[in-house]
């Protein structure tokens, strides 16, 4: 018997989702024809730490080889959670699809090969167990003080790029997503008591005393994320055609306006320095992550500790300095992860050594030259957690033990950027970042493109500064 898709939607209809981009983006619906499109239906149960699920993803091979097979994420089983996948199908035939990569990843046999500008359809049922405490890569996937924080909890198609299928999992500290842009079409039945926060437009909601369900549009997209609590309250304000959503627990007001204030200064000072922010929406959300904060596609999250803006750190630094720079750090992520992607688990320096130099221009920006250094200060400050040791910071997330993860990919990471600014000179600089990211736009960028397109903007040879300060 032939498996239905999940909606009878047509997959390549891009018009869902033209009202959750700015009118400078609704072109790449056209240029992003062959991307994958997931259309997924799931159910929150009633404790918020289950989710039931179907999806159907529509595979464009976009590749210049034949495809016997597909290889899907499966992040709950590294996340101190659990995902199982059945009645997998392709093109409406049962398949037998197995585990790989000690049970992370799903591989899907195609019965036959997918030759480059074919699609296939891929349908699979998953349920996916959701841990009530903060576990692995900072809490990302939990339900916790009544906080669901929702990511990577369904299969995910892997990358496939010149190394072959990308199905590594990855390490305990850093980002663990590595992804192609795609469209989302996503239903989202839960209890009637919570408040979700999730990425793209909503664009259809039902409500019963018991239940809601709401449908979501997002897309471009790398990800798919969303949270829920019952406590939700929202403050929210407009930054050209983007309308900022800021959501905290009642109780933490004054908090999620500050991070609402920090976020249309940050959108308006990067779209005007890089290219338009993308969507027509941008949510914060604060949940008990154990990270300061965490990107996604158009939503952005900040952890509850820092809301508190009357509170300090242990070094007596106020929490609202902390929630400030995490808040223009994560909408910095918009453009260095999401609109230009690159492998976060191979070359982490390439978007978060480029993020934290960006949050050193918001400060620059805002607050004028005292301001950007006393931020570059603390860049340093980082640094100095090793001792200033130079080590090089384009090694994977892997390749750093402790402190130095955070010390070199950020901090001295940030500081390169800034060495690169100076050989270049501001102009030829930012000339070279606004063609990087137009280059790159919804591609996967790498650190050898990113050196050539720099030499070429500045018509020189960069091997020197790469030795001091990328290479091993």
């Amino acid at each position: 018997m032939a498996v239905a898709p999940v909606f009878a939607i047509p997959p390549f209809d891009y018009s869902l989702y033209e009202a959750g981009l700015v009118t400078s983006s609704q072109g790449d619906l056209t240029a992003l024809n062959g991307a994958p499109v997931y259309h997924m239906a799931i159910r929150i149960d009633e404790t918020l730490s289950e989710i039931s699920g179907r999806q159907t993803v529509y595979v464009t091979n976009q590749e210049e080889d034949d495809l016997d097979e597909l290889y899907f994420h499966l992040h709950p089983n590294l996340l101190d959670g659990a995902i199982t996948v059945t009645d997998t199908s392709v093109d409406g035939t049962p398949v037998e699809a197995d585990l790989v990569e000690g049970g992370t990843a799903l591989r899907v046999p195609l019965g036959k090969a997918l030759q480059p500008g074919k699609h296939a359809i891929i349908d699979m049922a998953f349920t996916t167990t959701i841990p009530t405490d903060i576990g692995r890569n900072y809490g990302v996937l939990a339900y916790y003080e009544d906080t669901l924080a929702l990511a990577h909890f369904y299969p995910m198609l892997s990358v496939y790029d010149d190394e072959g299928w990308n199905t590594t999992p990855a390490d305990v500290q850093g980002d663990i997503i590595y992804s192609d842009p795609a469209f989302y079409l996503v239903e989202v039945t839960a209890p009637a008591d919570v408040t979700l926060v999730a990425a793209g437009k909503e664009i259809a909601r039902e409500e019963s005393a018991d239940s809601q369900t709401v449908r979501y549009a997002a897309g471009p997209a790398r990800d798919f994320f969303l949270a829920a609590n019952p406590n939700y309250a929202v403050t929210s304000r407009t930054v050209g055609e983007t309308t900022i959503n800021s959501y905290a627990p009642r109780g933490m007001e004054e908090g999620a306006e500050l991070a609402l204030e920090v976020a249309a200064e940050a959108l308006a000072s990067l779209s005007e320095w890089l290219g338009d922010y993308p969507y027509t929406e941008l949510d914060i959300v604060t949940t008990p992550t154990s990270a300061l904060g965490i990107e996604y596609p158009g939503i952005i999250v900040g952890t509850q500790n820092m809301y508190d803006l009357e509170a300090t750190t242990g070094n007596g630094t106020p929490m609202a300095v902390i929630l400030e720079s995490t808040t223009a750090h994560e909408v910095g992520h918009q453009w260095f992860y999401n609109l230009v992607g690159n492998d976060q688990l191979d070359e982490p320096w390439l978007d978060e050594g480029l993020v934290t130099y960006a949050t050193y221009r918001y400060y620059a920006d805002r607050y004028g030259a005292p301001g950007g250094e006393g931020y570059y200060r603390s860049l340093e400050g980082r640094w100095d957690r090793v001792d200033r040791a130079e080590i090089p910071i384009g090694r994977p997330v892997a390749g750093y033990e402790g402190p130095e993860y955070g010390a070199i990919v950020y901090g001295r990471g940030a500081i390169f950027m800034r060495a690169l600014e100076e050989t270049l000179g501001r102009e030829t600089f930012d000339a070279f970042l606004r063609a990087y990211v137009a280059e790159n736009r919804w591609g996967i960028a790498t650190a050898a493109g990113f050196r050539d397109l720099a030499e070429q903007q500045c018509g020189c040879d960069l091997s020197e500064l790469w030795a001091e300060w990328v290479e091993d």
